[in-house]
């Protein structure tokens, strides 16, 4: 695979295996200390002795940034139940709502004045996690959603709700230029209705982070080019210091120790890189947290403020005003069964296009 491909894979799905039967939410400080004081003591399924400065000097060789996301797809559809679906994204972000109600015909707020139907943009689709919930609940919205699997297409259209009159669903790699996704987007089944090329509902789920760093500032550029007036954009992924992370350093056992995962270059293992501002493309990426996982597949790990200007960059470009909040969210998470936990740690934002 060429180079360019290898850094820009898309569409980083949920993974059962590492979140436990706990529904996503956005609680507060005070309520991840409580529910850490009240629950009884567990084991902990990663060892992560030291501070979270202290784990990320270990294990800091880099690995190749080589990879397959259609054998990603392949060998987790193959093996059974693996990716869950979304049920809990209207509820934590109310933006969703706008899309409508139900079919019943009682309530024609989904509608706009045009008698046009509410549109919705997922971005980095997988297997239709996203879109299937929410065209369940909100039946009277179309949706579009790409992914840069081709093998995430095929899964995510062959999936039992698929209906061309409300979804149009093709490969796209996010970093391409704009109007080659406009070329896709215009692309329609004749079932669908109009071509839409700006959207009420823009969705990027542990997608971001699945880029190169150098790649994420354009890529936040086409999102936000994406989000009609008055529209929303969603964000979530993966915050720096989540337990994910410092796993990579931790050193859980001598097989993982003996497979490197860190795939920016570490000039100085201790150095704590400027994440306040997005990196011009021609920057070097030493000292990124960008890693390799056990299944190739690569992921990054955000700051709010390195998300936040992102946007504010990309709404400078584009001479458009957004409004909203971008923070890091922490969620305590725990295996009943297998009696361990952790804690999560998210970047969760919202923004409105105003202007």
């Amino acid at each position: 695979m060429a180079e360019g491909a290898t850094e820009t894979a898309q569409g980083f799905p949920e993974r059962a295996s590492a979140s436990p039967s706990v529904p996503f939410s956005s609680p507060s400080t005070s309520s991840v200390e409580s529910s850490s004081t009240t629950k009884k003591a567990r084991k902990p399924r990663i060892v992560l002795e030291g501070t979270a400065q202290e784990i990320l000097k270990r294990n800091n060789t880099a690995a190749s940034r080589t990879f397959n996301w259609n054998r990603f797809y392949t060998n987790h559809a193959a093996a059974g139940p693996f990716f869950k679906d979304r049920h809990w994204l209207d509820r934590e972000w109310e933006e969703l709502k706008e899309l409508g109600g139900p079919a019943d015909g009682a309530i024609d707020a989904y509608e706009r004045p045009s008698g046009t139907k509410k549109t919705m943009l997922e971005v980095g689709c997988g297997t239709g996690a996203t879109i299937y919930p929410l065209l369940e609940r909100y039946p009277r919205a179309r949706f579009v959603a790409f992914d840069f699997a081709k093998k995430a297409v095929e899964l995510t259209k062959s999936h039992a709700s698929y209906d061309p009159a409300h979804t149009h669903i093709f490969q796209h790699d996010l970093t391409k230029p704009l109007d080659d996704l406009y070329t896709k987007l215009d692309d329609v089944p004749p079932e669908f209705g109009p071509a839409v090329r700006q959207f009420d509902i823009v969705s990027c789920v542990f997608v971001l982070s699945a880029l190169a760093p150098r790649c994420q500032a354009k890529a936040m550029e086409t999102l936000l080019a994406l989000v009609a007036p008055g529209g929303s954009l969603l964000f979530r992924d993966y915050a720096l210091h989540d337990a994910a992370q410092l796993r990579f350093h931790s050193l859980p056992s001598a097989s993982y120790a003996s497979n490197p995962s860190l795939l920016s270059r570490q000039t100085e293992p201790s150095a704590s890189p400027d994440q306040s501002a997005p990196p011009d493309p021609t920057f070097d990426d030493s000292n990124r947290p960008f890693y390799r996982r056990g299944d190739n597949t690569l992921t990054y790990f955000f700051t709010a403020a390195e998300i936040q200007s992102y946007v504010d960059e990309a709404a400078r470009v584009l001479d458009i005003e957004i409004e909203g909040t971008c923070e890091v969210v922490e969620r305590e998470m725990e295996n009943r069964k297998e009696q361990w936990g952790c804690t999560r740690r998210f970047v969760h934002a919202s923004w409105r296009r105003v202007r």
